[in-house]
């Protein structure tokens, strides 16, 4: 998988991050339609789970994708992804 930083300021840049960087690998990730008006608090951590498509058959891939997300006392957002 591509290198991704870990550090983001905005909630939103980093889950583009992953999907830029989950596209890189050939898949697309299946969001909930919910997940981009949740807001994680301070000192909170937030785990998602997403199923993937193939990009090049656009069918359901056997893998997921596992995101953890945690919000910093400073405001910013640290990312940790990983497809299995």
């Amino acid at each position: 998988m591509p290198n991704t930083p870990v550090y983001y300021s905005t909630q939103s840049a980093a889950l583009i991050a992953t999907e830029e960087s989950v596209r890189k690998s050939g898949y697309d990730i299946n969001y909930s339609d919910n997940l981009w008006t949740e807001h994680v608090g301070y000192g909170e951590t937030v785990k998602y789970n997403f199923p993937l498509t193939v990009v090049k058959t656009g069918g359901l891939a056997k893998k997921w994708v596992h995101i953890q997300l945690y919000r910093m006392g400073n405001g910013g957002y640290e990312l940790n992804f990983y497809i299995s």
